[in-house]
């Protein structure tokens, strides 16, 4: 018989674990020059994914906890940016924001950010969230920052915050699984 989640709480946290798995998965058996490795025309790697999905999901569940505060200092979500500004230069660039000042360093991999390093962040961010979802109430709000990309005045529940931050690493897992069966042949997810 299969044990299945009795809360929504319990829910969430399982959902959460089974698609950070499918990322890790990804991450199983490679090098660690196989994991720097940008094997498509994307400069994303399966270790600058792993950085990526642990810092993520760290800020939004800080989010939850604390609010738009939390954002504070990393680039996007500075109070004094100059949206105008920002999306003319990615008009001047053709669309592509990679280039614009307020990009910053996600996906950018230092010497020792190594698959043990990164698997340990993903694992320990991972059980912070967990204790967030166990302990917070799910249904209290913050207001979002101000971003283009948020319909301004918007709140987000720690609840709604559990599912972008599921929706993040689902999409990342999938980003990550094309890059592994780029490199090898391997695919966690079909």
């Amino acid at each position: 018989m299969t044990n299945h989640p009795t809360t929504e709480r319990d829910t969430l946290i399982e959902v959460l674990t089974r698609h950070r798995g499918f990322l890790l998965q990804t991450a199983e058996g490679l090098t660690e020059e196989q994991a720097r490795t940008a094997s498509t025309v994307s400069a994303l790697t399966i270790a600058s994914l792993l950085k990526h999905v642990a810092d993520t999901e760290e800020q939004w569940f800080a989010f939850a906890v604390r609010g738009a505060e939390t954002f504070g200092g990393s680039g996007v979500y500075e109070s004094d940016v100059d949206w105008d500004a920002v999306d003319a230069e990615a008009a001047d660039n053709s669309g592509d924001w990679s280039d614009s000042e307020w990009e910053d360093t996600r996906f950018v991999l230092s010497d020792a950010e190594t698959l043990p390093v990164l698997r340990q962040r993903v694992a320990d961010v991972a059980a912070a969230s967990e204790e967030i979802i166990r302990t917070a109430d799910l249904d209290e709000q913050h207001a979002l920052p101000e971003a283009p990309w948020f319909e301004q005045g918007t709140s987000w529940s720690t609840r709604r915050v559990a599912l972008h931050v599921l929706a993040e690493i689902s999409q990342h897992a999938g980003h990550a699984d094309i890059i592994r069966e780029a490199i090898d042949g391997q695919r966690t997810m079909g």
